[in-house]
């Protein structure tokens, strides 16, 4: 959605807040929201980054933005995440406006962001004060990572490519201790994929989007932005990786378990209609179940 089919309400508001005029703005493309995503300037040379979308374009992208809106309220400074300016809410039209940060998402060659972004999701804090609200992980995930059972109920074998019919019972015997190795006590982003990540001119990550911050597990996040470079063909080998102090501690089993339980949710996810204004997801949750079960392939045939 271009920033030009916004209503006048919420480019008003804006310019309210930043007391002067848009005189540029810049889509940014990457994502799946069916709202709009803007970096903007004012006359002023105020910077804002706005997203905003319509109850009647999406309405679960709506209360996902109000969602996100209480949470940046309660991350703690030393986060390494836009800080929020406001938030327009008129109940048919949302608009967030966050500081832009200056960056862009990870593209270095052969993984050469990764660390950076471990880094950062290894410095997320414990779940203590404010943050203490925020649902637990492994609750939010415990009908995601039970999705196998219902591939299987539904006998929607088609849903599924070659690799992954290979190794199908063996990832639903896995995927049952998912929920339970995502318990934690940490500050989760649980959306860490490269559009939802900037890094700036000092090779710093930065999180954005924050919606569905959750309590669990510390390496959760890590495991998540692995699969993704492994989706976008950015690392060969993953568990290179693994290695990172933001994976202390973690076992080979609960890797595992959270890979098959994700590549279960993706698939069936995947076989979804698409949700209004979204027609590019499935097809994204399609590659993401692909690489989870590519990741995991070479993992038991280096394993056992």
């Amino acid at each position: 959605m271009p920033w030009s089919s916004l209503p006048s309400t919420v480019t008003s508001w804006v310019e309210a807040e930043l007391d002067g005029r848009v005189i540029a703005t810049k889509a940014q493309l990457n994502g799946f929201s069916s709202g709009s995503a803007d970096r903007i300037v004012t006359d002023n040379g105020r910077r804002a980054f706005v997203k905003t979308v319509a109850r009647s374009r999406n309405a679960e992208t709506l209360e996902l933005h109000r969602r996100e809106a209480n949470v940046m309220r309660m991350l703690p400074s030393e986060v390494r995440a836009p800080a929020l300016l406001g938030v327009y809410d008129d109940d048919e039209w949302i608009a967030l406006m966050l500081d832009d940060i200056e960056g862009a998402h990870p593209h270095g060659p052969h993984g050469s962001d990764i660390p950076a972004v471990l880094d950062a999701i290894a410095d997320l804090p414990e779940a203590t004060g404010p943050l203490a609200a925020l649902p637990q992980l492994h609750e939010e995930l415990a009908d995601d990572f039970n999705a196998w059972n219902r591939i299987d109920a539904d006998d929607v074998d088609e849903a599924l490519p070659p690799l992954a019919l290979t190794l199908r019972d063996r990832m639903m015997e896995t995927a049952v201790g998912a929920a339970d190795a995502v318990v934690g006590d940490r500050l989760v982003h649980l959306d860490c994929r490269a559009d939802n990540i900037l890094i700036d001119e000092a090779g710093a990550a930065w999180l954005i989007d924050w919606p569905w911050a959750s309590i669990g597990a510390r390496w959760f996040d890590g495991v998540i932005y692995l699969l993704d470079c492994v989706m976008r063909d950015e690392v060969v080998d993953a568990d290179v990786y693994l290695g990172h102090p933001l994976f202390d501690g973690l076992r080979s089993e609960q890797v595992d378990a959270v890979l098959a339980a994700l590549a279960g949710n993706f698939y069936n996810n995947a076989r979804q209609p698409a949700p209004p204004n979204m027609p590019t997801l499935r097809a994204f949750q399609r590659a993401e179940a692909d690489a989870a079960v590519t990741w995991l392939a070479r993992r038991w045939a280096s394993h056992g």
